[in-house]
């Protein structure tokens, strides 16, 4: 989703990597513009493109891709050798090989396995963490990193099919359901994998040296803010609605979701429900996250922001503010 947002949770486990090595996280935020109120406020979220700065300057304070969070770095310029390896293959199959290979090669502490036949199959990856590193943020880091580049290299959306996580299920657990693209998420598996249809697999690389070259100038950007794009119903719903905020549609409605997508009502309250959602929670975060975004990026009044997301007024905005991020929109705005 173009308006999507990162949750602080991230935004702490991205930076134990640097707190582990002595930083002040305070100072770090601060120097990217960022409220350093985040760390302890559970929902004062950031856009995705500040999620990328941060991470960017993680990268060039630690020399490390994986921003001190594996056991032993991976210095500056890994991903663009995997990047390069992977744009001479013919297709996406053959490039998750090729990346395959280079995380094994090219990194002492991370690793990664596949199976693929005719139908199909999974990349898989796992690493030794840091010392005091807990989370498992760098493994579903290095997993998304890899769909998100062979999405770019494809120049086309290729659907995660299932993933898989070793670790239980946790409390953020929600945030799984952009991250990973709407695709269904098992906890407490064998391995941390994403699979794929062999129709994806086949898919034809279709990338140029000279866009690679272009999109080593801010790849970390590029690839987290990939188009998010799904055959999930629950995404569809997701992008229909903020194309319906950004032109002013007012309150998203069932009927009217249900109409766009070709089907009835009921229908489309049981294919949601089949993939984990209600249309009133996606109604709920999408109108959270779009807020956020026009209250960082934008001029708008907060009145006028409150009615391009369907709010009778300006108070019942403020208030539905204040409990997304827990505080009011012009607070926000002077964070």
């Amino acid at each position: 989703m173009q308006a999507a947002t990162v949750s602080p949770v991230y935004v702490r486990m991205a930076l134990n990597g640097a707190i582990a090595k002595g930083y002040n996280p305070e100072e770090i935020l601060q120097a990217q513009g960022l409220p350093p109120q985040i760390l302890s406020n559970p929902r004062l979220r950031i856009s995705t493109l500040a999620f990328a700065g941060l991470t960017q300057a993680l990268v060039e304070l630690l020399r490390d891709e994986t921003v001190g969070l594996l056991a032993r770095p991976s210095p500056i310029g890994t991903f663009s050798l995997m990047a390069k390896a992977s744009l001479s293959c013919g297709n996406i199959l053959e490039s998750m090989q090729t990346w395959r290979d280079s995380t094994n090669w090219l990194s002492s502490s991370a690793n990664s396995h596949t199976f693929f036949d005719s139908n199909g199959g999974f990349i898989a990856f796992n690493g030794q963490k840091s010392i005091g590193i807990k989370d498992s943020y760098i493994i579903e880091s290095l997993m998304t990193g890899c769909h998100r580049f062979h999405c770019w290299l494809a120049n086309e959306f290729l659907p995660i099919e299932r993933v898989e996580l070793v670790d239980s299920e946790p409390p953020f657990s929600s945030e799984h359901r952009f991250l990973f693209y709407g695709a269904p998420v098992h906890y407490g598996q064998k391995r941390n994998a994403m699979h794929f249809s062999g129709a994806t697999l086949r898919q034809g690389n279709f990338r140029t040296r000279e866009e690679l070259s272009e999109l080593f100038d801010h790849h970390i950007a590029a690839i987290m803010t990939q188009p998010r794009q799904s055959n999930r119903v629950s995404v569809k719903v997701r992008l229909w609605m903020e194309r319906l905020f950004r032109e002013e549609g007012g309150l998203p409605l069932l009927d009217e979701a249900a109409s766009y997508l070709g089907l009835t009502e009921q229908t489309l309250r049981r294919r949601l429900k089949k993939e984990g959602y209600a249309f009133k929670q996606i109604k709920e975060d999408t109108r959270r996250d779009v807020a956020m975004h026009y209250i960082k990026q934008s001029s708008l009044s907060v009145e006028e922001i409150g009615l391009r997301l369907g709010f009778s007024d300006a108070s019942a905005f403020i208030r539905a503010f204040k409990n997304w991020a827990g505080v009011t929109p012009l607070v926000y705005r002077k964070l």
